[in-house]
């Protein structure tokens, strides 16, 4: 009952007009635990720095109620409930923000939130190079015992989401309630992640999307993280906000370098040129954050290594490389060429894609 009481009165800061995250952390700070206020005068409530229309509607308004009996509902279900910020297993790193969302409703396995956590994001159109190098580095860094952290959208956040599933655990934050899941092309995706990860969002169930929700979200997936890689953005892409915020939270950013003639790499130049660390690999990324490789040996890199590389691929770039190209470079008659390209295809070297092949690892 007093777990209940907790909540109720949470969630009543969290439905005051004018009150946002920063003014409850404070008063969290200051109070630690608020079921005192249920039981405070507006006298009392204005002299601990509520405007006095709040401190009058927190008295008197029943309206302030209004949705607790749902977010109670949500915490039968199997696998659902809320995390309150300063209260474990909340995390610690995002409880420490002064904006941190106070209550996150979740869905899924709260392992994920007891392992060191990075965040991967990027164009929501990406190329074969970003999205491929985006799904391996996740699978690598998931089988190191890291959660990937993400934002469910199209591109290189499923990418990253589905690298990790296939070797770890990922956690997906939502802009919308977790019940609702947008993109609805990933729903597929997001059942994944319910069984094997965790979805997480600072709105009630059945909250509709929002363009004002993103931004909100974003800071909850650098926050979250020990750090944040930006795959592959343009220069205004929403991609730069998150590796903004990430910055100004005092966590490291991490940008993949493409091509200088590719529109989608400029936002991650323009990081690395503002201070951001060249990435190329996970082992970079562990190396930077002093992580150490958890109980799965062998990042992907390190067994690319110890494989012959084929000699043809030298002569293929990271880009897509036509056949006539690689012709020239390589030597070869298209009667002999064609035939080792679809070998290495199929031995997943190269991916064919628009304007050629392009190198996969």
């Amino acid at each position: 009952m007093l777990r209940d009481e907790l909540l109720l009165a949470w969630w009543r800061l969290t439905q005051l007009p004018g009150i946002g995250p920063v003014a409850i952390n404070e008063l969290r700070t200051r109070l630690g635990d608020p079921r005192e206020l249920l039981h405070t005068s507006s006298e009392q409530l204005v002299a601990l720095g509520f405007n006095p229309e709040a401190a009058r509607r927190w008295a008197t308004d029943a309206c302030l109620n209004d949705g607790f009996a749902a977010l109670q509902a949500w915490r039968q279900h199997k696998h659902c409930g809320v995390l309150l910020a300063g209260m474990e297993p909340y995390p610690d790193i995002l409880a420490a923000l002064s904006d941190a969302p106070v209550i996150l409703y979740y869905h899924g396995d709260l392992a994920c939130l007891q392992q060191p956590m990075i965040a991967m994001v990027g164009s929501r159109n990406p190329t074969p190079y970003a999205r491929e190098w985006t799904q391996q580095t996740a699978r690598e860094l998931a089988a190191t015992g890291v959660t990937v952290v993400s934002g469910l959208a199209l591109g290189i956040d499923g990418a990253a989401h589905q690298g990790a599933l296939e070797s770890g655990r990922t956690v997906a934050v939502l802009g919308s309630g977790v019940d609702v899941i947008y993109p609805q092309r990933h729903l597929g995706l997001a059942q994944m992640i319910m069984h094997k990860g965790l979805l997480l969002s600072e709105f009630a169930p059945g909250t509709a999307p929002q363009p004002s929700h993103f931004p909100s979200r974003n800071r909850i997936v650098s926050g979250l993280s020990l750090g944040t890689v930006v795959a592959e953005a343009a220069s205004k892409s929403g991609s730069l906000i998150t590796a903004k915020l990430a910055a100004e939270q005092g966590r490291e950013v991490f940008a993949l370098p493409g091509a200088v003639t590719n529109p989608l790499s400029h936002g991650c130049h323009q990081l690395i040129r503002d201070g951001a660390i060249l990435v190329q690999n996970a082992a970079d990324i562990l190396q930077e954050l002093q992580l150490n490789p958890g109980a799965q040996p062998g990042l992907f890199d390190a067994a690319v290594a110890s494989d012959p590389v084929p000699a043809l691929l030298v002569h293929i770039d990271y880009t897509a490389t036509s056949p006539d190209v690689i012709a020239i470079r390589s030597g070869l008659g298209m009667a002999r060429l064609l035939p080792e390209l679809l070998d290495l295809e199929l031995q997943g070297w190269l991916q064919q894609v628009p304007g050629g092949y392009l190198r996969t690892r």
